[in-house]
């Protein structure tokens, strides 16, 4: 018998909470009955209303740097607490929760301030917010936002960039409506990563701007991910300094030699209008791999240069005689007495007589090899040294660029 009662009891208490349609329905009417969207839901007028804001960032679809486009998919998830939206749930089946279009609440109407495309406004009205039975309000949608970015590629490819996107509240001044923080960051729980940039990391503040409107700054520091770069940019620009100073290997009576430094002139300057379509327009700040690039421009024109120059030493008849500071150039380069050494009247037993006899064979040697020192071989040791100096020139030139672009980084 005592079993029987307490099945009853039982079953009389899922019957009495359990939600059914009617109560719903009588919900969504008594809550929205007389219920002026127009006015914000403070208990003193001159209080402000708190909005708490969040976002959780989903995946970075794609950052123009460029255009200085951010592109991403997030939610927004706004509270707040709206007291007209209160009731006993005894009195409706149990129900804590409901749904309801935006359009029948008041909503704080976010704005993005720094939009990329025509759509700026959230919260559309076929939307949907959860409402409680203690008046709290949460309003959760999933968005594809469009974010201008301001681009600095001073350190390309090994750049940081710092993108603000921003929403403001219209309407409503901070002593109206109070926009909050729910934390420091944005919530990346979901995020999924992006194959171009790493997500450093990410900052939310709020900020007051003239008039008194709110502003909520959401920060993200994306890191380049520059092995794709340094492949296709970095080593190819190496390669052409580097190939530039080969010309002097080449044989003068080839015909090519010209030839080849213009070709690699040419390939300097279409090589850096290539790089310059693939960065910002910008000159604040200029990238400095733009300089990188003017002066391997430069340097190249000079190798052009110094080679026609040492063709002409090249061509010159060997009945015209080569200076003599020239001669002694080559000769002290080339070592050409590096053999000799002073030798004293009473060493190995030579006598005074012998020492002379060999200076004087010796003497005459070395203007035997003066004689033989013509324009072709002094073209063919500048050939030598020129090679080494700028092989030497464009590794060094690359390494300083390189350490300058990760520290300044």
């Amino acid at each position: 018998m005592a079993f029987s009662v307490v099945l009853i009891i039982l079953l009389s208490s899922d019957v009495v909470f359990a939600a059914s349609l009617s109560d719903t329905e009588n919900l969504m009417s008594n809550l929205t009955n007389g219920y002026n969207v127009n006015i914000r839901p403070a208990v003193e007028q001159l209080s402000p209303v708190d909005v708490s804001v969040q976002l959780y960032l989903k995946s970075i679809i794609d950052f123009d740097d460029v255009q200085g486009i951010l592109s991403f998919t997030t939610g927004i998830r706004m509270t707040w607490m709206d007291y007209r939206l209160q009731w006993d749930p005894n009195g409706y089946g149990g129900l804590q929760t409901l749904s309801v279009p935006l359009s029948h609440i008041w909503l704080p109407q976010l704005f993005l301030s720094t939009p990329a495309t025509d759509r700026s406004y959230f919260a559309e009205s076929w939307s949907k917010a959860t409402l409680s039975n203690t008046g709290d309000v949460v309003y959760l949608e999933m968005a594809l936002i469009q974010s201008t970015c301001d681009v600095n590629v001073k350190y390309y490819p090994y750049d940081i960039q710092s993108c603000n996107t921003s929403f403001a509240l219209l309407g409503y001044t901070k002593t109206e409506v109070n926009l909050m923080r729910l934390e420091e960051s944005i919530d990346l729980t979901l995020y999924l990563g992006n194959s171009m940039w790493d997500l450093e990391s990410t900052h939310v503040s709020v900020e007051t701007i003239h008039g008194g409107i709110q502003e909520m700054l959401f920060t993200f520091n994306l890191r380049r991910k520059n092995e794709y770069a340094i492949v296709n940019v970095l080593l190819p620009i190496l390669f052409l300094g580097t190939l530039n100073a080969f010309v002097f290997l080449l044989i003068p009576e080839s015909g090519e030699r010209v030839g080849y430094s213009i070709t690699t002139l040419l390939a300097i300057a279409v090589y850096m209008t290539i790089i310059m379509s693939s960065l910002p327009q910008s000159s604040d700040p200029m990238p400095l791999i733009f300089y990188k690039l003017l002066v391997d421009l430069t340097y190249s024109a000079l190798i052009m240069v110094v080679v026609i120059l040492n063709m002409r030493l090249h061509g010159k008849d060997d009945n015209v005689p080569v200076p003599k500071s020239l001669v002694s150039f080559y000769l002290a380069l080339t070592c050409t007495d590096c053999g000799g050494k002073a030798v004293s009247p009473e060493s190995d037993g030579f006598t005074t007589d012998q020492i002379a006899k060999g200076w004087v064979e010796s003497n005459s040697m070395n203007s035997v090899d003066a004689q033989k020192v013509t324009w072709k071989k002094v073209s063919s040791l500048l050939d030598t040294i020129f090679f080494v100096l700028f092989v030497v020139l464009s590794i060094i030139s690359f390494a300083v660029f390189i350490a300058v672009m990760k520290v300044g980084a």
